[in-house]
Protein backbone atom coordinates (compact mmCIF):
# COMPACT_ATOMS: atom_id res chain seq x y z
CA UNK A 1 0.00 0.00 0.00
CA UNK A 2 1.34 3.63 -1.09
CA UNK A 3 1.80 6.70 1.28
CA UNK A 4 -1.22 8.15 -0.71
CA UNK A 5 -3.46 5.01 -0.03
CA UNK A 6 -2.58 5.34 3.47
CA UNK A 7 -3.48 8.59 3.93
CA UNK A 8 -6.57 8.63 2.31
CA UNK A 9 -7.58 5.39 4.89
CA UNK A 10 -6.65 7.52 7.73
CA UNK A 11 -8.31 10.25 6.85
CA UNK A 12 -11.51 8.15 6.21
CA UNK A 13 -11.11 6.51 9.76
CA UNK A 14 -10.81 9.84 11.24
CA UNK A 15 -14.11 11.04 9.44
CA UNK A 16 -15.54 7.66 10.84
CA UNK A 17 -14.56 8.35 14.30
CA UNK A 18 -15.55 11.90 14.14
CA UNK A 19 -19.49 10.80 13.11
CA UNK A 20 -19.43 8.17 16.00
CA UNK A 21 -18.60 11.06 18.51
CA UNK A 22 -21.07 13.15 17.06
CA UNK A 23 -23.94 10.84 17.42
CA UNK A 24 -22.97 9.65 20.78
CA UNK A 25 -22.90 13.42 21.74
CA UNK A 26 -25.76 14.23 20.09
CA UNK A 27 -27.84 11.31 21.53
CA UNK A 28 -26.53 12.38 24.86
CA UNK A 29 -27.91 15.87 24.76
CA UNK A 30 -31.18 14.54 23.96
CA UNK A 31 -31.35 11.81 26.97
CA UNK A 32 -32.08 9.08 24.14
CA UNK A 33 -28.57 7.34 24.56
CA UNK A 34 -28.81 7.25 27.79
CA UNK A 35 -25.14 7.19 29.92
CA UNK A 36 -24.93 3.37 30.75
CA UNK A 37 -23.84 0.29 29.64
CA UNK A 38 -26.69 -1.91 30.05
CA UNK A 39 -29.38 -2.07 27.15
CA UNK A 40 -32.60 -3.61 26.28
CA UNK A 41 -36.21 -4.81 27.98
CA UNK A 42 -34.61 -6.16 31.11
CA UNK A 43 -34.77 -6.18 35.18
CA UNK A 44 -30.96 -5.91 34.99
CA UNK A 45 -31.27 -2.93 32.56
CA UNK A 46 -34.56 -1.31 34.78
CA UNK A 47 -32.78 -1.63 37.96
CA UNK A 48 -29.63 0.24 36.56
CA UNK A 49 -31.69 3.11 35.14
CA UNK A 50 -33.99 2.69 38.28
CA UNK A 51 -30.76 4.10 40.35
CA UNK A 52 -29.44 6.13 37.61
CA UNK A 53 -30.43 8.04 34.59
CA UNK A 54 -33.91 7.14 35.69
CA UNK A 55 -33.57 9.22 38.46
CA UNK A 56 -36.55 7.00 40.23
CA UNK A 57 -34.72 7.03 43.58
CA UNK A 58 -34.51 10.58 43.96
CA UNK A 59 -38.64 9.98 45.62
CA UNK A 60 -38.43 6.26 46.12
CA UNK A 61 -36.38 3.75 48.14
CA UNK A 62 -37.01 -0.24 47.69
CA UNK A 63 -36.71 -1.84 51.27
CA UNK A 64 -33.80 -1.25 52.81
CA UNK A 65 -32.03 0.48 49.88
CA UNK A 66 -32.37 4.11 49.23
CA UNK A 67 -33.67 6.55 51.49
CA UNK A 68 -35.93 8.24 49.46
CA UNK A 69 -39.49 9.14 51.39
CA UNK A 70 -41.03 11.80 48.49
CA UNK A 71 -42.81 8.62 46.78
CA UNK A 72 -44.15 5.38 48.27
CA UNK A 73 -41.37 2.81 48.78
CA UNK A 74 -41.64 -0.08 45.77
CA UNK A 75 -40.90 -3.42 47.68
CA UNK A 76 -43.27 -5.44 46.80
CA UNK A 77 -44.64 -2.95 44.02
CA UNK A 78 -46.19 -6.08 41.76
CA UNK A 79 -48.39 -6.94 44.58
CA UNK A 80 -49.82 -3.67 45.78
CA UNK A 81 -50.09 -3.23 41.66
CA UNK A 82 -52.15 -6.25 41.36
CA UNK A 83 -54.21 -4.55 44.28
CA UNK A 84 -54.59 -1.55 42.91
CA UNK A 85 -55.04 -2.79 39.20
CA UNK A 86 -58.31 -4.62 41.26
CA UNK A 87 -59.43 -1.54 42.77
CA UNK A 88 -59.53 0.71 39.99
CA UNK A 89 -61.41 -1.60 37.36
CA UNK A 90 -58.00 -2.13 35.51
CA UNK A 91 -57.26 -5.63 34.01
CA UNK A 92 -53.60 -6.32 35.85
CA UNK A 93 -51.25 -4.78 37.94
CA UNK A 94 -49.37 -3.93 34.80
CA UNK A 95 -51.92 -1.97 33.03
CA UNK A 96 -51.92 0.19 36.73
CA UNK A 97 -47.69 0.33 36.43
CA UNK A 98 -47.77 1.65 32.49
CA UNK A 99 -50.93 4.18 33.34
CA UNK A 100 -49.00 5.47 36.28
CA UNK A 101 -45.87 6.00 34.53
CA UNK A 102 -47.24 7.49 31.54
CA UNK A 103 -49.63 9.64 33.09
CA UNK A 104 -48.38 10.18 36.62
CA UNK A 105 -50.87 12.26 38.42
CA UNK A 106 -53.32 9.88 37.33
CA UNK A 107 -53.46 7.44 39.98
CA UNK A 108 -52.13 9.33 43.18
CA UNK A 109 -51.53 7.10 46.00
CA UNK A 110 -52.96 8.06 49.19
CA UNK A 111 -50.64 10.31 51.38
CA UNK A 112 -48.40 11.22 48.70
CA UNK A 113 -48.33 14.63 46.30
CA UNK A 114 -48.30 14.99 42.70
CA UNK A 115 -44.61 15.27 42.17
CA UNK A 116 -43.59 12.37 39.96
CA UNK A 117 -42.52 14.17 36.30
CA UNK A 118 -43.05 12.96 33.43
CA UNK A 119 -40.04 10.90 32.71
CA UNK A 120 -39.96 11.00 28.68
CA UNK A 121 -40.15 14.37 28.85
CA UNK A 122 -37.00 16.82 29.86
CA UNK A 123 -35.24 17.10 32.05
CA UNK A 124 -35.35 13.29 32.62
CA UNK A 125 -36.02 11.93 28.83
CA UNK A 126 -36.05 8.44 29.15
CA UNK A 127 -36.50 6.61 25.49
CA UNK A 128 -39.57 4.00 25.42
CA UNK A 129 -36.80 1.65 25.34
CA UNK A 130 -35.55 2.20 28.81
CA UNK A 131 -38.88 2.99 30.41
CA UNK A 132 -39.92 -0.36 29.01
CA UNK A 133 -36.87 -1.98 31.07
CA UNK A 134 -37.57 0.19 34.46
CA UNK A 135 -41.39 -1.94 34.19
CA UNK A 136 -39.70 -4.82 33.94
CA UNK A 137 -37.52 -4.24 37.14
CA UNK A 138 -40.70 -3.04 38.70
CA UNK A 139 -42.48 -6.34 38.33
CA UNK A 140 -39.33 -7.96 39.71
CA UNK A 141 -40.59 -5.95 43.26
CA UNK A 142 -42.97 -9.24 44.54
CA UNK A 143 -43.38 -11.00 41.34
CA UNK A 144 -41.95 -12.34 37.94
CA UNK A 145 -41.49 -9.99 35.04
CA UNK A 146 -43.19 -10.35 31.88
CA UNK A 147 -41.20 -8.95 28.89
CA UNK A 148 -43.77 -10.77 26.44
CA UNK A 149 -46.35 -9.22 27.99
CA UNK A 150 -44.73 -5.79 28.66
CA UNK A 151 -43.49 -5.69 24.75
CA UNK A 152 -47.34 -5.35 24.28
CA UNK A 153 -47.43 -1.82 25.64
CA UNK A 154 -44.59 -0.57 23.55
CA UNK A 155 -46.56 1.47 21.65
CA UNK A 156 -48.38 3.20 24.77
CA UNK A 157 -44.94 4.61 26.04
CA UNK A 158 -44.36 7.70 24.61
CA UNK A 159 -41.15 8.26 22.92
CA UNK A 160 -38.04 10.56 24.51
CA UNK A 161 -39.23 14.37 23.96
CA UNK A 162 -37.33 16.02 21.55
CA UNK A 163 -38.20 19.43 22.32
CA UNK A 164 -35.62 21.99 23.22
CA UNK A 165 -35.58 23.13 26.72
CA UNK A 166 -33.67 26.56 27.40
CA UNK A 167 -31.10 26.27 30.13
CA UNK A 168 -32.33 28.47 33.35
CA UNK A 169 -29.84 31.09 33.57
CA UNK A 170 -30.38 33.49 36.92
CA UNK A 171 -30.30 37.18 36.27
CA UNK A 172 -26.79 37.63 38.27
CA UNK A 173 -23.97 35.92 38.03
CA UNK A 174 -23.67 33.16 40.29
CA UNK A 175 -21.72 30.12 40.80
CA UNK A 176 -23.32 26.47 42.05
CA UNK A 177 -19.74 25.99 44.25
CA UNK A 178 -20.50 28.99 45.50
CA UNK A 179 -23.72 28.19 46.43
CA UNK A 180 -22.94 24.99 47.67
CA UNK A 181 -20.83 26.55 50.33
CA UNK A 182 -22.75 29.11 51.74
CA UNK A 183 -26.15 26.05 51.74
CA UNK A 184 -23.63 24.40 53.98
CA UNK A 185 -22.35 27.55 56.02
CA UNK A 186 -22.96 27.39 59.71
CA UNK A 187 -21.74 30.49 60.62
CA UNK A 188 -24.78 32.29 58.81
CA UNK A 189 -28.31 33.20 60.53
CA UNK A 190 -29.94 30.47 57.96
CA UNK A 191 -28.16 27.32 57.12
CA UNK A 192 -29.79 24.76 54.87
CA UNK A 193 -27.79 21.99 55.68
CA UNK A 194 -29.36 22.12 59.07
CA UNK A 195 -32.21 20.71 57.90
CA UNK A 196 -31.35 18.98 54.09
CA UNK A 197 -29.23 16.44 53.20
CA UNK A 198 -26.99 16.60 49.46
CA UNK A 199 -25.05 13.36 49.11
CA UNK A 200 -24.88 12.09 52.59
CA UNK A 201 -24.06 15.51 54.12
CA UNK A 202 -26.25 17.39 56.42
CA UNK A 203 -29.28 16.77 58.47
CA UNK A 204 -32.70 14.98 57.94
CA UNK A 205 -35.18 17.16 59.39
CA UNK A 206 -36.43 18.11 56.06
CA UNK A 207 -37.20 16.47 52.29
CA UNK A 208 -33.31 14.83 51.42
CA UNK A 209 -31.93 16.57 48.34
CA UNK A 210 -29.70 14.59 46.76
CA UNK A 211 -30.23 14.41 43.00
CA UNK A 212 -33.35 17.04 43.21
CA UNK A 213 -31.97 18.99 40.52
CA UNK A 214 -32.82 16.18 38.33
CA UNK A 215 -36.84 16.28 38.68
CA UNK A 216 -37.18 19.95 39.99
CA UNK A 217 -37.19 23.31 38.02
CA UNK A 218 -35.39 26.23 39.76
CA UNK A 219 -38.88 28.07 39.40
CA UNK A 220 -39.62 24.99 41.74
CA UNK A 221 -36.72 25.97 43.70
CA UNK A 222 -37.89 29.94 44.11
CA UNK A 223 -41.17 29.21 45.25
CA UNK A 224 -40.35 26.65 48.21
CA UNK A 225 -37.71 29.23 49.22
CA UNK A 226 -39.54 31.91 49.60
CA UNK A 227 -42.80 30.38 50.06
CA UNK A 228 -41.93 27.42 52.09
CA UNK A 229 -45.87 26.81 52.95
CA UNK A 230 -47.33 27.35 50.01
CA UNK A 231 -46.59 23.59 49.21
CA UNK A 232 -45.14 21.09 52.09
CA UNK A 233 -43.63 17.80 51.14
CA UNK A 234 -45.87 15.16 52.76
CA UNK A 235 -44.76 13.85 55.47
CA UNK A 236 -42.60 16.91 56.66
CA UNK A 237 -46.14 18.58 57.79
CA UNK A 238 -45.20 20.70 61.18
CA UNK A 239 -47.33 19.44 64.23
CA UNK A 240 -48.45 21.80 67.22
CA UNK A 241 -48.93 20.55 70.56
CA UNK A 242 -49.80 21.82 74.03
CA UNK A 243 -49.02 19.83 77.23
CA UNK A 244 -51.01 19.97 79.77
CA UNK A 245 -48.72 22.31 81.81
CA UNK A 246 -50.03 24.81 78.62
CA UNK A 247 -46.34 24.39 77.15
CA UNK A 248 -46.46 24.49 73.49
CA UNK A 249 -44.56 23.22 70.75
CA UNK A 250 -44.42 23.46 67.11
CA UNK A 251 -41.97 20.76 65.28
CA UNK A 252 -41.67 17.78 62.64
CA UNK A 253 -42.91 14.30 64.21
CA UNK A 254 -39.74 11.88 64.25
CA UNK A 255 -41.94 9.04 65.89
CA UNK A 256 -45.09 8.60 67.34
CA UNK A 257 -45.96 5.92 70.07
CA UNK A 258 -48.47 4.54 72.39
CA UNK A 259 -46.26 5.91 74.87
CA UNK A 260 -44.48 9.27 73.70
CA UNK A 261 -44.12 12.12 70.95
CA UNK A 262 -40.70 12.85 69.67
CA UNK A 263 -40.78 16.05 67.50
CA UNK A 264 -38.02 17.52 65.46
CA UNK A 265 -38.44 21.66 67.00
CA UNK A 266 -36.41 24.38 66.89
CA UNK A 267 -35.00 25.46 70.39
CA UNK A 268 -32.49 28.55 70.37
CA UNK A 269 -31.45 28.60 66.53
CA UNK A 270 -30.95 24.26 66.55
CA UNK A 271 -33.22 21.59 65.72
CA UNK A 272 -33.59 19.58 68.71
CA UNK A 273 -35.69 16.50 69.57
CA UNK A 274 -38.32 17.22 72.33
CA UNK A 275 -39.46 14.00 73.73
CA UNK A 276 -43.40 14.29 75.17
CA UNK A 277 -45.02 11.91 76.72
CA UNK A 278 -48.71 10.99 75.07
CA UNK A 279 -49.86 11.31 78.75
CA UNK A 280 -49.44 15.21 78.89
CA UNK A 281 -50.30 16.15 75.64
CA UNK A 282 -53.40 18.58 75.82
CA UNK A 283 -53.61 19.50 72.42
CA UNK A 284 -52.30 17.97 69.08
CA UNK A 285 -52.95 19.17 65.61
CA UNK A 286 -51.35 19.24 62.37
CA UNK A 287 -50.19 23.22 61.52
CA UNK A 288 -50.53 24.38 57.54
CA UNK A 289 -47.48 26.05 57.82
CA UNK A 290 -43.22 24.85 56.85
CA UNK A 291 -41.12 24.23 59.99
CA UNK A 292 -38.69 26.15 57.33
CA UNK A 293 -38.42 29.77 58.15
CA UNK A 294 -40.26 31.85 56.26
CA UNK A 295 -38.77 34.61 55.85
CA UNK A 296 -35.54 33.77 54.25
CA UNK A 297 -35.24 36.59 51.41
CA UNK A 298 -34.58 38.52 54.63
CA UNK A 299 -31.47 36.95 55.65
CA UNK A 300 -29.97 35.99 52.00
CA UNK A 301 -28.37 38.49 49.85
CA UNK A 302 -29.43 38.35 45.97
CA UNK A 303 -26.21 37.28 44.78
CA UNK A 304 -25.98 33.96 47.97
CA UNK A 305 -30.43 33.60 47.24
CA UNK A 306 -29.44 32.44 43.38
CA UNK A 307 -26.06 30.75 43.86
CA UNK A 308 -28.05 28.52 46.54
CA UNK A 309 -30.48 27.93 43.65
CA UNK A 310 -27.76 27.24 41.04
CA UNK A 311 -26.38 24.84 43.39
CA UNK A 312 -29.77 23.00 43.76
CA UNK A 313 -29.96 22.93 39.80
CA UNK A 314 -26.63 20.99 39.62
CA UNK A 315 -27.61 18.18 41.78
CA UNK A 316 -28.44 15.77 39.13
Amino acid sequence: MNKSMLKITAFGVAVIGFYIYITMYVADLSGSGGGGPVTGVSPEAGEEIFWGDGQCSTCHKVGSSGSATRGPDQEGLAIRADERAKELGLPSGLDYLVESIVEPDKYIVKGYDKIMPKVYDPPIVLSREKILAVIAYLQTLGGEPDIDAIMKFKDKIPEASKKKVKPWVPPIVVDAKEGEKIFFDESRSVTCGKCHVVNGRGNKVGPELTGIGAIQTPEYFIESILEPSAKIVTGYETMYVITVDGIPYNGLIKSDTEEELVLLAEESGEIEEVVIPKDEIEVMKKQEVSIMPGNIRELLSVQDFYGIISFLQSLK
